[in-house]
């Protein structure tokens, strides 16, 4: 799933402007300049488990970014929770980016890669791994320009394969080794790769190394705390996609088949989306005592689609039809077989609306959108032993009658197992963070998770892991809730001084990029409640509270 993919961005649209390349015989060629040049000159076939190649090696001296790309920068760095400010002030006119050096390369057979580079001045002694997301398929320019704003030596992949954007799975097809690289072990070549880059441009070894991603970036840095404990110090994830397999075969199908009628017309739009969220609003919100536009947790209010039933007389585009409604009821409802039988144990949740457009409804009239694409690619190449091909019929599965053969793949894919002794005892930290308001992926799921570590691991889970839900936060970007926050410095600190972080703290900034809410986020299962003096804007005026 992916927020930043649903736009229609892809590196093929930044604009770089490069005012120097490397030349290595150029007589006025910086330290930087050489040392970057340098790197093409140099063997790193022995760097990782697979052989390591540059392809290229380019010192960029300026970089103006395009108008459509600078906020775009921006967003990626919420996401990543290591957000580009100017002081307490969003940046949402980033026009150039600091001196660096660029590399591309890839792992044998076909994980690319993009590296960048700060200065040797600028460097913070740390790298950084920007997971790729939804289906990768192609370098995201934007994943790693966060990282090199604040000074790291960052690093992303396209997951070892080429696809259409978003949710093309036809790589798939009898490629299991492609299969591997994109379930988890091009984040594990990443992490070796960006590790000897570094080193042999800066003349030594990293301090600490990170990784940072949503979505399916953000079951990245899980899946590589339980299989390559040592490649991080220091995780975020934000958005994951834990039980991977269940959630493409069963979930997404299911809401998918629930909006389309046997014409193939769809039920719910883009445009209905508004309503709809409203009436959740006013039914939801003052649940946790305060009206905020919030909701602190949605499992908590009951919310009845028939409050929106059309009746005589009504206003075009003020109500929902019988087969409107119905068809809410669905998607609010745990998903199961055409026989009633459940398939998936989490809804969509209540208030998440905001967030449906590409997965739940589509955004346009009569548009293949992601939840049809990720659905019948899915089940048409990635989820089986044996791929069944362009002609199957991917509506005619059923998820519970044939759980059976999802089983095979499933230990590849998914990331929801519990064995995190050997990352506990090499020191690792990880933050989890998920959105109420996420439409694509339930944090209810990722409860389901983190209970089960609790329950196997019992008080040494924290001594490694916090997880964090927030109020009304979606799977991508969110600009109209508190989402700005500094995950990463918090893993960060936790690593350096042992101490774990306590509350994070959101931010919300309006269109000129100045914050106009703060709320802080406790450790799940605690919440923040106004103590019912002063600003309900203001973080401050809010305490922790064990429900």
């Amino acid at each position: 799933m992916s927020f930043f993919r649903s736009i229609g961005l892809s590196v093929a649209s930044l604009a770089f402007s490069v005012a120097a390349i490397c030349n290595a015989g150029a007589a006025e060629s910086s330290a930087a300049e050489k040392a970057c040049a340098g790197l093409m000159e140099k063997s790193f076939e022995t760097a990782a488990d697979r052989p390591v190649s540059i392809t290229a090696a380019t010192y960029v001296t300026k970089a103006d970014q395009s108008l459509a790309w600078q906020f775009m920068f921006f967003k990626r760095s919420v996401v990543q929770g290591l957000p580009i400010m100017n002081g307490d002030k969003a940046n949402l006119d980033l026009q150039e980016l600091p001196p660096h050096c660029r590399v591309e390369g890839y792992v044998a057979p076909a994980v690319k890669f993009l590296v960048l580079l700060p200065e040797a001045a600028k460097w913070n002694g740390d790298i950084i791994h920007n997971s790729c997301d939804a289906f990768c398929g192609l370098i995201d320019e934007d994943a790693v320009v966060p990282g090199l704003m604040r000074g790291y030596a960052a690093i992303t992949t396209d997951g070892g394969h080429v696809n259409r954007p978003w949710f093309d799975g036809m790589w798939g097809y009898n490629n299991r080794d492609a299969e591997i690289d994109f379930a988890y072990m091009a984040s594990h070549l990443a992490a070796q790769s960006v590790k000897a880059i570094s080193a042999a441009y800066y003349g030594k070894a990293h301090s600490q190394a990170y990784t940072v991603g949503f979505s399916k970036g953000g079951h990245s840095g899980i899946k590589s705390a339980l299989l390559y404990p040592e490649d991080f110090d220091g995780v975020v994830s934000r958005a994951p996609v834990v039980r991977y397999q269940a959630i493409n075969a069963a979930r997404i199908p299911y809401l998918v088949k629930s909006n389309t009628r046997k014409d193939g017309t769809y039920i719910l739009g883009a445009k209905d989306v508004p309503l709809i969220h409203k009436a959740a609003i006013e039914s939801c919100d003052s649940v946790d005592g305060l009206e905020d536009g919030l909701i602190e947790d949605p499992r908590k209010c009951n919310f009845d689609p028939g409050v929106l039933l059309c009746k005589a007389g009504a206003a075009e585009g003020s109500c929902l039809s019988a087969e409107q409604v119905e068809t809410l009821r669905k998607i609010y409802a745990v998903p199961t077989n055409d026989s009633g039988v459940q398939s998936f144990p989490h809804a969509v949740d209540v208030g998440s609306e905001l967030d449906w457009p590409g997965f739940v409804v589509a955004p346009h009239p009569g548009e293949t959108y992601q939840g049809e694409m990720l659905s019948r690619t899915w089940l048409r190449y990635l989820a089986f032993d044996k791929d069944p091909g362009p002609t199957f019929d991917w509506r005619s599965f059923d998820p519970v009658k044939d759980a059976a053969k999802l089983e095979p793949l499933r230990p590849m894919y998914d990331a929801d197992e519990t064995d995190f002794q050997k990352f506990r005892e090499a020191g690792g930290k990880m933050i989890v963070v998920h959105g109420w308001g996420d439409g694509a992926v339930s944090a209810q799921m990722t409860i389901d998770w983190y209970e089960k570590v609790k329950k196997d691991l019992g008080k040494s889970a924290d001594d490694f892991l916090r997880f964090y839900t927030v109020p009304g936060s979606k799977h991508g970007f969110n600009n109209n809730v508190p989402a700005i926050n500094e995950s990463l410095e918090a893993v960060k600190a936790w690593v350096k001084s042992g101490k774990a972080p306590d509350a994070l703290l959101f931010k919300q900034a309006d269109e000129k990029g100045n914050i106009i809410r703060t709320r802080p986020v406790y450790p799940y299962p605690a919440v923040a409640r106004y103590t019912g003096k002063g600003d309900v804007n203001d973080a401050k005026n809010f305490k922790k509270h064990m429900p």
